[in-house]
């Protein structure tokens, strides 16, 4: 036996069928912001909300769509950033002591913690 999608059905909707159920939709809704309201209830992006909205006849100043693709555009771009950061992220096995061999903190009182200088040697030969 197949299992029941557990995605909405008003969020499955294509474009065609969204436009007649959003007609009843937008004279409904009381909220201040159309445009996520739209978005979160139907499953669609801003973009498209936008679109949609439009084509029912709701007003959206330039202005506003202008600012949420520069808002889009922007946390892509910062997304990219953290990923390469992360990527380029490189763990410096040269950070230790006496005692401790790869030093992964400290402790709020300031002590080192990591792996011993045994622990990382153990851990080699067990890679052979």
């Amino acid at each position: 036996m197949m299992s029941k999608s557990q995605t909405p059905k008003r969020k499955r909707f294509t474009r065609q069928v969204r436009l007649m159920v959003a007609a009843d939709w937008v004279k409904k809704y009381k909220g201040k912001h159309i445009i996520s309201g739209y978005a979160k209830w139907f499953g669609v992006d801003k973009i498209c909300a936008i679109t949609e909205l439009r084509i029912l006849g709701v007003l959206i100043p330039e202005s506003l769509e202008n600012q949420i693709k520069e808002s889009i555009k922007t946390r892509i771009e910062q997304k990219r950033l953290a990923e390469a950061q992360k990527k380029d992220a490189v763990v410096d096995f040269n950070e230790s002591d006496e005692y401790i061999g790869y030093i992964v903190g400290y402790t709020s009182g300031g002590a080192p913690y990591g792996l011993t200088h045994e622990e990382i040697r153990r851990i080699n030969n067990d890679d052979l």
